[in-house]
């Protein structure tokens, strides 16, 4: 759990990194940008002076180069609308980077909870283990207590049967002996009994 926590914060990190390096690049390109600008108005400045110096000589391209002047102006305004783009970007990755750690934070609460269920979890089907071991060894002693009731009751009907038997012998014995005995003993032995 712990790793999947640090495989998102890596990943999250790496993102945040990679778009700061966009944003410093871009920044430094818009440095670059300016300081080439200012270069080209200070040449202009100068080719201007030279050029007005040329043109009153020479009477020529002044037009020429007060176009020229104001395209660089154009230029540099599109280069401001630019910096405030950036500066928008910039905030917009700022607050993207405040909610990816809000959501990195409340990943690693989530993930720790996990962690801490699978360890309860796993707790209790060690203890479910246990306890199924438990109820294999009664149903172990509980089978083999049935199997001997199951003998005895084998050996009772057995025993039932002989009884049985015998009484149905005796039964017969006794029949047999009191069609035997004369009328005078049957009354004899009934006045004894």
């Amino acid at each position: 759990m712990h790793f999947i926590c640090s495989f998102f914060a890596e990943r999250k990190d790496a993102e945040l990194e990679r778009k700061d390096a966009e944003l410093a690049e871009q920044a430094a390109l818009s440095k670059q940008r300016d300081a080439m600008l200012e270069k080209h108005v200070l040449k202009l400045e100068e080719k201007t002076d030279e050029v007005e110096k040329d043109s009153e000589e020479m009477g020529y391209g002044f037009a020429e180069l007060k176009k020229l002047a104001a395209e660089l102006e154009k230029h540099s305004e599109e280069m401001g609308t630019r910096d405030l783009k950036l500066e928008r970007l910039a905030a917009k990755l700022e607050h993207q980077t405040k909610e990816l750690e809000k959501q990195h934070s409340q990943f690693q609460r989530h993930f720790q909870n996990m962690y801490l269920s699978a360890g309860k979890q796993k707790k209790m089907v060690t203890k479910l283990e246990e306890h199924c071991e438990w109820m294999v060894r009664r149903n172990v002693k509980l089978e083999a207590a049935a199997v001997k009731v199951g003998q005895q009751a084998k050996e009772s009907e057995e025993q039932k049967s002989e009884l049985k038997e015998r009484h149905e012998e005796m039964a017969e014995q006794t029949e047999a002996v009191g069609e035997s005995l004369s009328p005078n003993q049957r009354n004899m032995g009934q006045s004894m009994g």
